[in-house]
């Protein structure tokens, strides 16, 4: 890491330090896989901590279900005429 990008990694560290384990071994396996090219720059930092931004906020998402009974009528009237 260049001295830019170790700097605003502490800085992210002091916020959230998930994030920075995240980016860690994310540069861990780049390392051991030969996939690093050298040095990271402040700019490559900042798109790895961006794509783990975006995979964290996907698996955020709540998914609401409404469940359905067997009184309940396809029609989208709220008359309840229906039930006398």
């Amino acid at each position: 890491l260049t001295p830019e990008a170790l700097a605003r990694l502490g800085t992210i560290k002091l916020v959230k330090p998930e994030k920075v384990t995240a980016v860690e071994n994310m540069i861990i396996s780049m390392a051991v896989s030969g996939k690093l090219p050298g040095r990271i720059n402040e700019g490559k930092l900042i798109e790895m901590l961006e794509g783990i931004g975006a995979k964290q906020n996907q698996a955020k998402s709540i998914n609401i279900q409404r469940k359905k009974y067997a009184f309940d009528s396809d029609d989208d009237d709220d008359n309840d005429d229906d039930l006398l």
